[in-house]
């Protein structure tokens, strides 16, 4: 699936990420169906993940500052103290959003949310990020 994806996205071809994706679709779709809906979650709304894996990886740097803004706003004492750690937001957020959650959790998590994310796209990914953070927050300020 991956290969035939670079094929047809020659420009973005493979990144690392990306095998997550597709092998959590895999469990649940033929090959040729997981393919197509990569095509779609690389390339339509509101998905677009084709702009996280791009050359400048403007759609990271765009992810990333949409999930420090809405820590700010939503989680402003986690988000003061991680500043006053010197924490970036980015240190940990980053394979969360950039895989949608698929590296790095358990696999009935990810199966909601990725189901949630299909019907209502990237609000889905900054809600988990926030529920996560919330319930580490106390952990996190006892740093």
């Amino acid at each position: 699936v991956l290969r035939a994806y670079s094929m047809y996205d020659a420009k973005v071809g493979y990144c690392q990420g990306m095998n997550f994706i597709t092998a959590m679709f895999l469990t649940f779709l033929t090959e040729e169906e997981a393919f197509w809906l990569l095509v779609v979650v690389m390339n339509e709304e509101p998905y677009k993940l084709r702009e996280l894996f791009g050359e400048d990886m403007a759609g990271t740097h765009e992810v990333l500052y949409i999930a420090e803004k809405l820590l700010a706003q939503f989680l402003p004492k986690l988000s003061k103290h991680m500043e006053a750690e010197s924490i970036h937001v980015s240190m940990f957020v980053t394979q969360w959003l950039l895989t949608v959650y698929t590296s790095t959790f358990p696999f009935e998590l990810v199966a909601r949310v990725w189901d949630s994310f299909l019907v209502e796209g990237w609000k889905v990914v900054y809600r988990v990020m926030l529920s996560l953070l919330e319930f580490a927050s106390k952990d996190i300020l006892e740093l």
